[in-house]
């Protein structure tokens, strides 16, 4: 007897949209310097994957992976498919029914769902964005919008621009403008305009002094567990984490399951199989599965990769639906 895990046919498969990021920023509120650009890629950049960090809406999660100290883009997995997000030297910003993700050419990645008058807010109009900052959301043209950004105690800073491409067929593509922001106190903010007049903005929870930076203190693996099941295995100061994908019957890989960690370390036991962390606030995690076989088979145990010599313990930072990491990159002058 075995237990397969079954694999399912979508009813709608969305596209990942393309994103150009568009950011100005201002060392005087006259002066502007040039536009910074981001893309989501079609294909694999290549590069050492450094973690992976769960989606917001709990329907995938995404593989960081590092190509070199401003170059980080992330495989994203989801019940549809997977898609690429692409920060080569430029934070990029896409949105999926109202899922966004954000990453900087840093590695930092950081997923929210936008909720209209409470995240998000649609302009013209003058705003209240996360953690007290300001938005002045204004259109300059059409399909043209900007938002002057200020501080909670001080004048404008920066500059948000986008505007829309067509395509060539009379079709509008989506364009969004993102930034990251870190405060003098070293909390950071993630806001993104789009095309359309529409400001969203995110307060990750990690902030200068926490985690160390994921590339230096995250190890990953992936591994085989059965029935064509992968676990993708990620280790941390802040503890172990796993994902399990499958091939579905269109040839495309998908998660299933439940992802677990320290906080959620094993399924149901209605699961189908059997999965769960053991020794998660230890220095030695291990993922024990049985994915065949059924009950009274023998469960196989994986190691976690070792979280590297001198990450241990140095890190007590968490993130609640975004797996944020590492230090901030940029500072708001």
């Amino acid at each position: 007897m075995s237990l397969a895990i079954k694999r399912r046919t979508p009813r709608v498969v969305l596209a990942a949209t393309a994103v150009v990021a568009s950011v100005l920023l201002a060392p005087a509120p006259a002066a502007f310097a040039a536009a910074h650009q981001g893309v989501v890629a079609g294909q694999n950049p290549g590069g050492t994957m450094v973690r992976t960090e769960q989606l917001a809406s709990g329907g995938g999660f995404v593989e960081i992976y590092r190509v070199s100290a401003s170059h980080y883009w992330g495989r994203i997995v989801t019940y549809y498919g997977t898609s690429v997000i692409d920060a080569n030297g430029e934070t990029v910003a896409l949105q999926d029914n109202g899922e966004y993700m954000f990453l900087t050419p840093q590695g930092h990645f950081g997923s929210w769902i936008a909720v209209s008058g409470k995240n998000q807010f649609r302009g013209p109009g003058t705003f209240t964005i996360a953690r007290g900052y300001t938005a002045i959301v204004e259109q300059t043209g059409k399909n043209q919008w900007r938002a002057k950004l200020k501080r909670p105690a001080g004048g404008a800073f920066l500059t948000l621009q986008t505007h829309a491409v067509d395509d060539g067929h009379g079709t509008l593509s989506h364009v969004y403008a993102g930034e990251e922001i870190v405060d003098p106190g070293g909390k950071a903010i993630y806001v993104v305009l789009s095309a359309d007049g529409i400001i969203t903005s995110f307060g990750p929870q990690a902030a200068t002094g926490g985690e160390p930076p994921a590339d230096k203190c995250t190890a990953t693996r992936v591994q085989s567990i059965g029935a064509g099941t992968l676990a993708h295995m990620s280790n941390r100061p802040t503890g172990p984490r796993v994902s399990f994908t499958s091939i579905y019957d269109d040839g495309k890989e998908r998660p299933v399951l439940m992802p677990l960690d320290k906080n959620h370390p094993s399924l149901p036991a209605d699961a189908g199989i059997v999965a769960r962390i053991t020794g998660a606030n230890t220095a030695a995690p291990k993922l024990v599965t049985r994915v065949e076989g059924g009950k009274g088979a023998p469960e196989a145990v994986t190691a976690f990769p070792a979280v590297p010599k001198g990450c241990r313990g140095t890190g007590t930072s968490t993130s609640g639906i975004s797996g944020t990491s590492g230090l901030p990159g940029r500072t708001a002058h």
